[in-house]
């Protein structure tokens, strides 16, 4: 198993504490950074960080002002750099997921007041995502978004349970696929 933290982890500042009794629990978190592993003769790679603020067309925070503002412009920085490293460590795995908490895409947000989509993610993100274009990305966060949505080609899906009504989804990923329009989605019976 896979994560990354998200805003309710790192809110209390012990998501130290947090990502020990996942990983006590087996749970690889991932926080700037990626991993591989092999499933049924297949490498997969994962490329995984919470993501940050910073909005989309028509409402995006600048780099300019004040220094606490211009922080949060380099702290989102930060992840977009990271997640461009990661998929580039994975760039020769024959499937490719990306894991964050905050949206790269507006179009899981539909449903979310347009008026905090700043606040949901950024579309500083989705630079990698085109770049390497992974199998899958999947985030949380927008709990009053929509489940399937885009960059580009690459499918996304906000799996935040508020979203989808279920615990867990299973993503079928075909390594055959020549590019990410391979992800086929099975909604579990629960």
């Amino acid at each position: 198993m896979f994560a990354v933290l998200g805003n309710h982890d790192w809110h209390t500042d012990r998501a130290d504490a947090v990502r020990r009794v996942l990983e006590e629990a087996g749970v690889v978190v991932l926080e700037r950074s990626w991993a591989t592993c092999d499933l049924n003769g297949t490498r997969l790679g994962i490329a995984g960080t919470k993501g940050f603020i910073g909005g989309f067309p028509g409402s995006t925070l600048p780099d300019f002002g004040e220094p606490i503002l211009r922080e949060v412009y380099a702290e989102t920085g930060r992840d977009v750099e990271a997640l461009e490293k990661g998929l580039a460590a994975i760039d020769d795995c024959p499937l490719r997921v990306v894991l964050l908490h905050y949206s790269p895409t507006m179009s899981t947000l539909a449903g979310e007041p347009e008026t905090i989509w700043t606040f949901l993610g950024t579309n500083r993100l989705d630079g990698p995502i085109q770049k390497h274009k992974p199998h899958l990305v999947l985030h949380g966060h927008a709990h009053q978004g929509t489940f399937a949505g885009a960059v580009g080609s690459v499918p996304v899906y906000n799996v935040a349970v508020h979203v989808t009504g279920r615990d867990f989804f299973v993503f079928e990923l075909d390594s055959e696929a020549p590019d990410a329009s391979g992800a086929k989605l099975e909604a579990p019976v629960l």
